[in-house]
């Protein structure tokens, strides 16, 4: 068996998303791999959910946030540079979660932490949550990724997700959840984990891992790592690829009132039904359907209102005005 070690010094997101998926969709018979990276602030959501309804879309464009698609399932989670982000990949006979556990458990010992890993092999130091992970297993093949809060900005946890509100859940409660590595211990930094990681596994599997550095510049000669980075960073992707979903928006304006009621098929609108006053109910009506077809973002609105002025340029004033706010609430 082989043991190899890839650490990333980008902070891309989309960059180590690829290449993730390129080292788990590569491995060989008898190979097992330890990726470690860290990302810029960014939202990482899963393969099946839509990013305008976990994430504060309007948030996270405003501070030019990467909103990063995963291909494999699971929750969405921010993330900054206090956070570690591992993978521990290989066939389902040489990697599975007790495995992992059993790496973590190393791992908790060489960091000099009072913290233990619960069944879903998640760091809890008291009651707090330090990490959280993922698992995806195709063609015999295994991966358990995992994030863990180092120095993380959990205060930032409720400008950027969308949550589910119970009537005691108060905005504190993440910070009352989840917890930082440094809480338990100021000294533990990124690079202190990944030298404690690499030595956890090399004491489990009793192997020396071959290790090679990662950066985005110059691309590594990982198979396909090009293909993959360009689907990854792409609207396509992290937008177009989100379930159909419905969305109503509501404006006030010196002329009067508008309600959209929009129906959103792979971040494409394909339908737009117009409430408005009646003597701004052609004009209205007309850039409704002039918008079907384009993608659900901000972009979209300038070049059909462009095309509105044409028609209607004695409403220039009303169309301005609506292309202001519908830009803003498509972000």
């Amino acid at each position: 068996m082989e043991l190899h070690l890839y650490l990333s010094k980008s902070t891309n997101p989309w960059f180590n998303q690829a290449v993730e998926d390129v080292l788990f969709n590569s491995l060989s018979p008898g190979q097992c791999v330890l990726f470690v990276w860290r990302n810029r602030s960014s939202v990482n959501i899963g393969k099946d959910q839509n990013p305008w309804l976990v994430c504060n879309t309007q948030n996270v464009h405003r501070k030019s946030l990467s909103i990063v698609r995963r291909q494999t399932y699971g929750g969405a989670i921010y993330q900054d540079p206090g956070h570690t982000n591992f993978s521990l990949m290989g066939n389902t006979n040489d990697i599975n979660t007790a495995v992992v556990k059993d790496i973590l458990t190393i791992l908790i010992d060489k960091l000099k932490i009072k913290a233990k890993c619960n069944e879903n092999n998640e760091i809890v130091i008291g009651k707090k949550k330090i990490s959280n992970t993922a698992t995806s297993i195709v063609n015999g093949n295994f991966m358990q990724h995992c994030t863990i809060r180092v120095q993380a900005d959990l205060s930032a946890v409720d400008e950027f997700m969308k949550r589910q509100r119970t009537n005691d859940d108060e905005t504190s409660s993440i910070i009352n959840k989840y917890g930082n590595l440094c809480d338990s211990n100021p000294l533990i930094q990124h690079k202190a984990i990944e030298k404690a990681l690499a030595s956890a596994c090399r004491e489990h599997f009793s192997l020396i891992p071959q290790e090679r550095i990662l950066d985005i510049n110059p691309l590594p000669d990982l198979p396909g790592l090009g293909t993959k980075l360009h689907l990854i960073s792409s609207w396509d992707w992290n937008y177009g690829q989100s379930p159909s979903f419905h969305r109503q928006l509501n404006g006030r304006f010196t002329w009067g009132t508008i309600q959209l009621d929009l129906t959103i098929i792979k971040g494409t609108i394909a339908h737009i039904h117009c409430h408005t006053t009646s003597r701004l109910s052609i004009l209205f009506n007309t850039f409704s359907d002039r918008m079907i077809g384009y993608p659900y973002q901000a972009k979209s609105v300038m070049p059909v209102v462009c095309t509105m002025m044409v028609d209607f340029g004695e409403k220039q004033h009303e169309l301005l005005q609506f292309a202001s706010w519908l830009e803003n609430e498509l972000m």
